[in-house]
């Protein structure tokens, strides 16, 4: 029997703007620091078409693609990752230290690379997904921001890819 490898007991979440025609990120830049048990890949079933006969008899069903989303909360996100997110702009000059901030709405779609900690183990790769930007703050836990990636299907019709993690993915 082979050597199990679990993921994401640490993980390193990186994005970029999906390019033309849908492709990955060139350049991808790391989130920041990731909340402890914050990130989860999970499924929700999608739309279901059900064909009912005469009587309420079930003559067909076809079950719709599941929306595939990646969630993840950031400690103290910098500045220049919020920009690159949602436009904020960054203050310069007599500005300096302050972000100004006119909506959390994410308009471009990004792409995602997570990197599990272990060599060996499953990475995912997303080329285009729509991201969820929620920021938030506690006594508890300070500045944070809850993001949300939904992978989106690409024109050649790829939702991701799984990867097995190399060294380099964390060099």
């Amino acid at each position: 029997m082979s050597k199990i490898i679990m993921s994401w007991s640490k993980c390193k979440i990186e994005v970029g703007e999906t390019e033309a025609n849908d492709a990955m990120a060139a350049t991808l830049t790391d989130i920041g620091v990731i909340n402890d048990k914050s990130t989860a890949l999970a499924a929700e079933d999608g739309e279901s078409l059900t064909a009912v006969a005469t009587g309420g008899v079930v003559v067909a069903e076809e079950e719709g693609e599941p929306v595939i989303t990646l969630t993840t909360r950031v400690k103290e996100m910098s500045y220049k990752v919020e920009s690159m997110f949602t436009g904020a702009e960054v203050g310069t000059g007599d500005n300096d230290g302050e972000l100004t901030v006119k909506t959390n709405v994410v308009s471009k779609d990004f792409s995602v690379k997570l990197t599990p900690k272990n060599i060996g183990a499953v990475g995912i790769k997303a080329r285009r997904t729509h991201v969820s930007f929620r920021p938030g703050s506690s006594e508890e836990e300070g500045q944070f921001v809850d993001l949300t990636f939904k992978i989106l299907a690409c024109e050649d019709g790829e939702l991701y890819k799984k990867f097995k993690v190399k060294a380099e993915d964390w060099a």
